[in-house]
């Protein structure tokens, strides 16, 4: 492509003139190309990205098109400082992300989880036997123990973030953040102090 001056687009009020820049030829229009050419030829411009965290593949289903679905929704969840401080040091060693983190405590605490809802939900109740003659609603949901909290909100899915929503409904857990809780607290290891 050709230069040009731009001298004459400046005001600079100069008493010289200088010459008339040199009209560049004419280009020539390229031919077409045939279609079969355009569709083979045709490459999506490629942005070099690297994981952070060693991504799990996981089968595609037929009905959603073998297409991957991104994280759009964020889950929050909130954590004691006690057990956010062993989150952060297990994702530092690890050098995993949160999401995989999270999502790797309950796949791993998954066959246990029920027992230990039952015990954190039960650990304050007096046992005692009664019949239950009416209609109560649902157990309260577990209170607050005064303790400051770390809010963390973790990307994921809408199709594991439904996922979560069941398991906490089929565990009988109290709300969502109770079952990542009672995870965290059978996964993650305990700080070692020196």
């Amino acid at each position: 492509m050709a230069r040009k001056s731009l001298n004459s687009l400046t005001a600079l009020g100069d008493s010289e003139t200088s010459p008339a820049p040199t009209p560049a030829p004419p280009a020539l229009p390229a031919p077409a190309p045939e279609p079969e050419e355009t569709a083979a030829t045709v490459v999506a411009p490629a942005t070099p990205r690297t994981p952070r965290t060693p991504a799990k593949k996981r089968p595609t289903s037929a009905s959603d098109g073998g297409a991957a679905e991104t994280a759009v929704k964020g889950v929050p969840v909130h954590l004691t400082e006690e057990l956010n401080e062993r989150l952060q040091a297990y994702m530092a060693r690890k050098r995993w992300s949160h999401q995989t983190v999270l999502l790797d405590a309950i796949e791993a605490t998954y066959t246990r989880l029920p027992a230990l809802i039952d015990e954190a939900t039960h650990a304050e109740e007096e046992p005692v036997e009664r019949t239950s003659l009416f209609d109560r609603p649902a157990r309260p949901v577990h209170t607050a123990t005064g303790e400051a909290r770390v809010k963390h909100t973790v990307r994921m899915t809408d199709s594991n973030r439904k996922i979560l929503d069941d398991i906490t409904e089929q565990l009988g857990a109290p709300s969502r953040n109770f079952l990542i809780t009672v995870a965290y607290e059978a996964y993650l290891p305990p700080i070692e102090k020196s």
